[in-house]
């Protein structure tokens, strides 16, 4: 068991074309490709267990892309709000207890990450 989700993790980094690797506190950003911006990006709570609050370093909430996927590469519905230009929540209330990756794209500013967490 502990092999199959070694190798599941492997695979999900294998399926973003990234650069690099930064572990910053208890969050792990998967991206270098957009310079400072991808280290800018705060995710809290974290651990969550109802909502999960995204703070953008630009003001382009309502045109970044978000997906989230489980530890195994499965992607996952969720229900996001934009709460204002550099906000957004995601409810993480009906996801089971355990790691998760969340995808943020944002063609404008130049953004591209996956960010780590966990869901208590």
């Amino acid at each position: 068991m502990k092999y199959i989700r070694i190798i599941s993790i492997l695979v999900i980094l294998a399926s973003f074309s990234f650069e690099g690797f930064a572990q910053r506190d208890d969050l792990a950003v998967f991206s270098t490709e957009s310079g400072a911006l991808d280290r800018m990006v705060q995710l809290y709570p974290n651990p969550a267990t109802e909502y999960l609050m995204v703070k953008l370093p630009t003001p382009h909430a309502n045109t970044a892309k978000l997906a989230m996927h489980s530890v195994i590469g499965n992607v996952l519905n969720m229900d996001k709000e934009v709460v204002d230009d550099y906000e957004i929540r995601i409810r993480v209330r009906d996801l089971p207890s355990g790691y998760y990756f969340l995808s943020i794209k944002d063609e404008e500013s130049g953004l591209k990450a996956t960010y780590k967490f966990l869901r208590r």
